[in-house]
């Protein structure tokens, strides 16, 4: 029979974790990669830390080259190569190479598919513009690298962001710290009702808003772009654009960035006739099998579990891609890994404020037929005589019949992943709002303070059931 042939579609997180997993389990196997990048390990989320300047160049991301999966994993790696047609019955993978445009046929006895996700062009007119190097997109390593090679982006005085979620937020400050001699002017425009929209409650989102605005960033919220014009009409210059939301603001601005999402590249699986679930997502079971025999699928393509409500869930990160990748791998070698879910933890910093939030919103819990109850306190991070104590606001949020945990959001300007992190560990044990109102926390003052705030917001979300 030979040894077992195992090929992985797409590389950074999920895959690499796929196949290096797949090699510890199973030595023997021929495992490889094909990967439609040219590199194909490397940290995206150290993109925007790059741009900034606080990481010196796109090559510190790399985190192993081709050459090194090969060499110490015995892991083939087949870089700026795309697979397009998979044929389930025969169990071949047909790929194209980029560069050359030659075809080649991969076998394969297990198939993890991890193409990863494309960042949203939203539908604005005039946004498929070639007459500049002025509109980017932020997703992979050859999007980073445009906008840091990119004169345009390193001499403008004005910037628009489109969209104010995690790209976006965080370019934000990546380029107003970049440009701090020429204090560039930023406008980000968000057509939801507040910044973070996706991650935070309104009220929460507001502590946001004004440390950008402290920082000189104008954000508009509550408008939609509707289109981006060549040549500014103000400014009479062909290489400043405007752009036009739909209250008929108009923005001169020398380049754009679009920050609006990612969705899932699913096509390749949709055609070979495997289930796509939320969002369009690859639909995985815990073991990140699909439909299909001897297919999986792991990371920003496949869905997850969410262990809060059980439900499954699309949400695109880096600690879920590893993770899930890992399973993948394991389990297309031979074995039954689980992977046990999500809990929608994510953070994010911009300037001095760090943002974390895991669980469910209270409009989420209501709409998975929870009856939520929340609090909201503000604090401090150290004791009040202790040198260098910053703000921090904790938002939690916990079912009322049951006193179950459901939620937090944690701003302030330390100690939020750590709190937040607990919270998740809290979601994933199912505990009570009492048992966070009464652990058992350290105090130091350089650290904490005598009531730890968890404690304190815990008790009065209790005092409500």
């Amino acid at each position: 029979m030979g040894n077992k042939k195992i090929l992985v579609i797409g590389g950074v997180a999920a895959g690499t974790s796929a196949a290096s997993k797949a090699k510890r389990i199973d030595p023997d196997a021929d495992v490889k990669i094909i990967q439609d990048e040219k590199v194909v390990s490397y940290g995206a989320c150290g993109m925007p830390y790059v741009i900034e300047g606080i990481v010196n160049n796109f090559q510190e991301l790399i985190e192993r080259p081709a050459s090194v999966f090969k060499k110490e994993y015995k892991i083939d790696v087949i870089t700026n190569t795309r697979a397009r047609r998979i044929d389930r019955s025969k169990k071949e993978v047909y790929v194209i190479d980029l560069q050359n445009r030659l075809e080649t046929i991969y076998e394969y006895d297990s198939l993890v598919i991890a193409t990863g996700a494309r960042a949203i062009v939203p539908n604005i007119k005039g946004i498929d513009q070639k007459d500049g190097n002025d509109i980017f997109l932020l997703r992979n390593y050859e999007d980073g690298l445009k906008i840091y090679d990119s004169k345009k982006a390193k001499n403008a005085s004005t910037c628009v962001v489109v969209g104010a979620g995690l790209i976006g937020l965080e370019m934000v400050e990546a380029f107003k710290k970049r440009s701090a001699r020429r204090n560039v002017d930023i406008t980000v425009v968000e057509m939801s009702d507040h910044v973070l929209p996706t991650m935070l409650d309104k009220n929460m989102a507001k502590i946001v808003q004004r440390e950008l605005e402290s920082n000189g960033v104008k954000v508009i919220t509550g408008e939609r772009l509707e289109e981006i014009v060549g040549g500014s009409s103000s400014r009479n210059d062909d290489n400043v654009k405007t752009v036009k939301t739909n209250t008929n603001r108009q923005i001169d601005t020398d380049f754009i960035l679009v920050g609006t999402g990612v969705r899932p590249n699913s096509e390749i699986a949709k055609d070979t006739g495997i289930e796509l679930g939320f969002a369009n997502a690859i639909k995985v079971n815990d073991y990140m099998r699909t439909n299909v025999p001897d297919i999986f699928s792991a990371g920003d393509c496949a869905t997850a579990s969410n262990y809060i409500t059980n439900e499954h869930t699309y949400l695109p990160l880096g600690t879920t891609a590893n993770k899930q990748g890992r399973v993948a791998g394991e389990n297309a070698a031979g074995g039954s890994a689980r992977f046990r879910g999500i809990a929608g933890s994510a953070i994010t910093k911009v300037f001095d404020l760090y943002i974390g939030r895991t669980g469910l919103t209270r409009q989420e819990a209501l709409n998975h037929g929870f009856d939520p109850i929340e609090e909201e306190i503000e604090s401090i991070t150290r004791a009040g005589y202790y040198p260098g104590s910053k703000p921090i606001w904790i938002k939690i949020i916990a079912d009322r019949k049951t006193g179950r945990i459901l939620g937090s959001q944690i701003v302030g300007g330390e100690g939020v992943k750590e709190r937040t992190d607990l919270i998740a560990l809290a979601l994933l044990l199912k505990a009570d709002i009492r048992d966070l109102a009464s652990f058992d926390a350290c105090y130091v003052p350089p650290a904490s303070i005598v009531w730890e705030p968890l404690n304190i917001v815990a008790s009065q979300t209790a005092k409500q059931l």
